[in-house]
Protein backbone atom coordinates (compact mmCIF):
# COMPACT_ATOMS: atom_id res chain seq x y z
CA UNK A 1 0.00 0.00 0.00
CA UNK A 2 0.88 3.17 -0.55
CA UNK A 3 2.78 5.51 2.18
CA UNK A 4 0.61 8.59 1.08
CA UNK A 5 -2.32 9.29 2.54
CA UNK A 6 -4.98 12.12 2.34
CA UNK A 7 -7.53 13.38 4.77
CA UNK A 8 -5.37 12.63 7.67
CA UNK A 9 -6.14 9.26 7.96
CA UNK A 10 -2.39 8.24 9.56
CA UNK A 11 -2.65 4.53 9.81
CA UNK A 12 -5.65 3.81 7.28
CA UNK A 13 -5.11 4.09 3.43
CA UNK A 14 -7.02 6.38 0.96
CA UNK A 15 -4.46 6.15 -1.48
CA UNK A 16 -5.04 2.55 -2.38
CA UNK A 17 -4.37 1.55 -6.36
CA UNK A 18 -6.11 -1.29 -6.62
CA UNK A 19 -3.92 -3.27 -3.85
CA UNK A 20 -6.79 -3.01 -1.27
CA UNK A 21 -9.50 -5.44 -0.23
CA UNK A 22 -12.42 -4.22 1.58
CA UNK A 23 -14.70 -6.42 3.89
CA UNK A 24 -18.33 -4.42 4.33
CA UNK A 25 -19.84 -5.71 7.85
CA UNK A 26 -23.49 -5.10 7.77
CA UNK A 27 -26.27 -5.53 10.27
CA UNK A 28 -28.82 -7.64 9.10
CA UNK A 29 -32.32 -6.31 10.50
CA UNK A 30 -32.16 -2.14 9.94
CA UNK A 31 -35.12 0.48 9.19
CA UNK A 32 -35.85 1.08 5.83
CA UNK A 33 -34.48 4.38 5.82
CA UNK A 34 -31.08 2.76 7.30
CA UNK A 35 -31.19 0.06 4.95
CA UNK A 36 -31.21 2.89 1.51
CA UNK A 37 -28.33 4.56 3.21
CA UNK A 38 -26.47 1.48 3.70
CA UNK A 39 -27.62 0.45 -0.11
CA UNK A 40 -25.87 3.93 -1.25
CA UNK A 41 -22.51 2.88 0.18
CA UNK A 42 -22.51 -0.31 -0.56
CA UNK A 43 -22.92 0.91 -4.25
CA UNK A 44 -19.92 3.87 -3.61
CA UNK A 45 -17.68 0.79 -2.60
CA UNK A 46 -18.88 -1.56 -6.01
CA UNK A 47 -18.23 1.99 -7.81
CA UNK A 48 -14.53 1.86 -6.58
CA UNK A 49 -13.78 -1.28 -7.17
CA UNK A 50 -15.49 -1.13 -11.55
CA UNK A 51 -12.64 1.77 -11.03
CA UNK A 52 -10.05 -0.05 -10.04
CA UNK A 53 -9.93 1.46 -6.80
CA UNK A 54 -10.30 -1.43 -5.00
CA UNK A 55 -9.32 -4.46 -5.79
CA UNK A 56 -12.28 -6.49 -4.38
CA UNK A 57 -15.54 -5.62 -2.00
CA UNK A 58 -17.54 -8.26 -0.07
CA UNK A 59 -20.57 -7.50 1.92
CA UNK A 60 -21.17 -9.98 4.88
CA UNK A 61 -23.67 -9.14 7.48
CA UNK A 62 -22.35 -8.99 11.06
CA UNK A 63 -21.34 -12.79 12.26
CA UNK A 64 -23.23 -14.56 15.45
CA UNK A 65 -21.79 -12.98 18.80
CA UNK A 66 -20.97 -16.68 19.65
CA UNK A 67 -20.38 -19.76 18.20
CA UNK A 68 -23.75 -21.96 16.19
CA UNK A 69 -22.45 -25.46 15.66
CA UNK A 70 -19.02 -26.18 13.65
CA UNK A 71 -18.07 -23.44 11.33
CA UNK A 72 -14.73 -21.98 9.85
CA UNK A 73 -16.07 -18.48 9.58
CA UNK A 74 -15.36 -16.43 13.06
CA UNK A 75 -17.42 -15.37 15.55
CA UNK A 76 -18.23 -11.23 16.14
CA UNK A 77 -16.08 -11.86 19.13
CA UNK A 78 -13.25 -13.29 17.28
CA UNK A 79 -13.64 -10.20 14.35
CA UNK A 80 -13.77 -7.78 16.91
CA UNK A 81 -10.72 -8.87 18.59
CA UNK A 82 -9.05 -8.74 15.61
CA UNK A 83 -9.95 -5.02 14.98
CA UNK A 84 -8.90 -4.29 18.39
CA UNK A 85 -5.51 -5.62 18.12
CA UNK A 86 -5.07 -3.53 14.78
CA UNK A 87 -6.64 -0.60 16.91
CA UNK A 88 -3.89 -1.30 19.82
CA UNK A 89 -1.30 -1.41 17.45
CA UNK A 90 -1.74 2.10 15.50
CA UNK A 91 -3.06 4.02 18.67
CA UNK A 92 -6.69 3.74 17.61
CA UNK A 93 -9.72 3.51 19.36
CA UNK A 94 -12.97 1.65 18.13
CA UNK A 95 -14.82 3.25 20.25
CA UNK A 96 -17.93 4.72 20.00
CA UNK A 97 -18.26 2.04 16.85
CA UNK A 98 -17.75 -0.61 18.71
CA UNK A 99 -18.76 -1.11 22.06
CA UNK A 100 -18.24 -3.82 25.08
CA UNK A 101 -21.37 -3.76 27.55
CA UNK A 102 -21.46 -6.18 30.60
CA UNK A 103 -24.52 -7.41 31.76
CA UNK A 104 -25.01 -8.06 35.11
CA UNK A 105 -27.12 -11.29 36.34
CA UNK A 106 -30.68 -10.98 36.99
CA UNK A 107 -32.01 -10.15 40.13
CA UNK A 108 -33.39 -13.93 40.28
CA UNK A 109 -30.79 -15.56 39.62
CA UNK A 110 -31.06 -16.64 36.05
CA UNK A 111 -28.81 -15.59 33.96
CA UNK A 112 -25.34 -15.18 34.41
CA UNK A 113 -23.01 -11.92 34.09
CA UNK A 114 -21.63 -12.10 30.68
CA UNK A 115 -20.62 -9.47 27.72
CA UNK A 116 -21.89 -8.49 24.51
CA UNK A 117 -20.35 -6.48 22.25
CA UNK A 118 -22.50 -3.60 20.00
CA UNK A 119 -21.01 -3.31 16.43
CA UNK A 120 -21.79 -0.48 14.35
CA UNK A 121 -24.68 -0.54 11.68
CA UNK A 122 -21.75 -0.48 8.75
CA UNK A 123 -17.92 -1.03 9.32
CA UNK A 124 -14.89 -1.53 6.37
CA UNK A 125 -12.24 -3.88 7.58
CA UNK A 126 -9.36 -3.28 5.37
CA UNK A 127 -6.63 -6.22 3.75
CA UNK A 128 -4.05 -6.25 1.82
CA UNK A 129 -5.20 -7.46 -1.36
CA UNK A 130 -1.31 -8.39 -2.61
CA UNK A 131 -1.22 -11.51 -0.50
CA UNK A 132 -3.54 -13.94 1.10
CA UNK A 133 -2.81 -12.65 4.20
CA UNK A 134 -5.59 -11.85 6.43
CA UNK A 135 -4.50 -9.55 8.93
CA UNK A 136 -6.27 -6.35 9.24
CA UNK A 137 -4.77 -3.44 7.79
CA UNK A 138 -7.13 -1.02 8.59
CA UNK A 139 -10.49 -0.59 9.90
CA UNK A 140 -13.55 2.05 9.70
CA UNK A 141 -15.22 3.64 12.18
CA UNK A 142 -11.94 4.25 14.04
CA UNK A 143 -11.28 6.65 16.40
CA UNK A 144 -7.49 8.16 17.27
CA UNK A 145 -7.33 9.67 20.59
CA UNK A 146 -4.28 11.66 20.04
CA UNK A 147 -5.11 14.44 18.07
CA UNK A 148 -3.57 17.92 19.56
CA UNK A 149 -7.33 19.34 19.57
CA UNK A 150 -9.27 15.85 20.90
CA UNK A 151 -10.41 12.96 19.93
CA UNK A 152 -10.94 12.25 16.42
CA UNK A 153 -13.62 9.53 14.70
CA UNK A 154 -13.33 9.09 11.62
CA UNK A 155 -16.57 7.43 9.62
CA UNK A 156 -17.12 4.83 6.68
CA UNK A 157 -18.63 8.06 4.61
CA UNK A 158 -15.16 10.23 5.52
CA UNK A 159 -13.24 7.58 4.55
CA UNK A 160 -15.16 6.64 1.29
CA UNK A 161 -15.40 9.62 0.82
CA UNK A 162 -11.36 10.64 1.19
CA UNK A 163 -10.96 7.57 -1.22
CA UNK A 164 -13.39 8.83 -3.74
CA UNK A 165 -11.88 12.44 -3.94
CA UNK A 166 -8.32 10.91 -3.85
CA UNK A 167 -9.37 8.58 -7.23
CA UNK A 168 -10.33 11.36 -8.77
CA UNK A 169 -7.33 13.91 -8.24
CA UNK A 170 -5.30 10.62 -9.20
CA UNK A 171 -7.23 10.23 -12.28
CA UNK A 172 -7.70 13.58 -13.57
CA UNK A 173 -3.52 13.97 -12.89
CA UNK A 174 -3.14 10.69 -15.25
CA UNK A 175 -5.59 12.29 -17.50
CA UNK A 176 -3.37 15.54 -17.92
CA UNK A 177 0.06 13.53 -18.06
CA UNK A 178 -1.32 11.24 -20.71
CA UNK A 179 -3.00 14.52 -23.00
CA UNK A 180 0.88 16.33 -22.05
CA UNK A 181 2.29 13.23 -23.73
CA UNK A 182 0.57 12.86 -26.86
CA UNK A 183 0.20 16.77 -27.27
CA UNK A 184 4.63 16.93 -27.23
CA UNK A 185 4.79 13.89 -29.74
CA UNK A 186 3.12 16.24 -32.47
Amino acid sequence: MSASNAAGFEAIETDLQGDVRVVCYVRSSVPAAVSERLTALVERLRTLEETGTLADVQVSQWPAEHAIGETDQPTREELVAEFEDWATQYGYSLEPGFCRQHTTPSPLGISEPCESIRVPLVALALYDADTDATDVQGVVPCTNPDKPVGERTYTVDEWLTAVETHASVASTHAENEQRTMLEGSR
